[in-house]
């Protein structure tokens, strides 16, 4: 089962999703996945049908889940989980797009260049979310999302280089609230 450090308990919910929608063409490993990170115990005998045995063989191949000593159940591995956080990261969306409350968040980043892969996710994962680059290592976005760029920060391995700051007032914000629509 994942730890809460791993996964933020606010993410279960959408790993939650991912099983209920299984029925609506997800793909049936990343159901098994989610559903193991969670805690649910998933065992192939519950199920008599030749494409989920075959899913829990591949899981099991590619060592993403654990046979259980008690009972033949399956729990993820540390590898399932890193495919479980990925599974999350590729699908994360900023919640609470209500009123504007006036206030811009700016994330600013300075990676060695030794993060070079993990700056160009990072970035491309900001864009993905909706954010407008302010500079080059600064992008801002007009809703609170603090805890998702922490997820997304956690994930590439590179918190401790990114701030996030709440500002105020910004003097010519005609082009942010043109883009956001505000």
């Amino acid at each position: 089962m994942l730890k809460l450090t791993t996964v933020e308990k606010k993410h279960y919910l959408k790993l939650r999703k991912y099983i209920d929608a299984s029925s609506k063409g997800l793909n049936l490993a990343k159901t098994f996945l989610c559903a193991a990170a969670i805690g649910e115990k998933l065992s192939p005998n519950l199920y008599n049908h030749k494409k989920v045995n075959q899913t829990f063989n591949g899981l099991r191949r590619y060592k993403f889940i654990r046979r259980t000593k008690d009972n033949g159940t399956y729990t993820l591995t540390q590898k399932g989980e890193a495919k479980v956080q990925s599974i999350v990261i590729d699908d994360l969306e900023i919640k609470g797009k209500r009123s504007w409350d006036g206030k811009w968040r700016l994330v600013m980043y300075d990676l060695p260049i030794r993060f070079k892969k993990a700056r160009d996710a990072f970035r491309w994962k900001l864009k993905d979310l909706g954010f407008f680059q302010f500079q080059k290592s600064a992008w801002i976005y007009p809703y609170p999302c603090e805890g998702e760029i922490l997820f997304v920060a956690d994930f590439y391995g590179v918190r401790k280089h990114v701030e996030i700051l709440e500002v105020n007032k910004i003097l010519d914000d005609k082009k942010l609230k043109a883009h956001f629509a505000l």
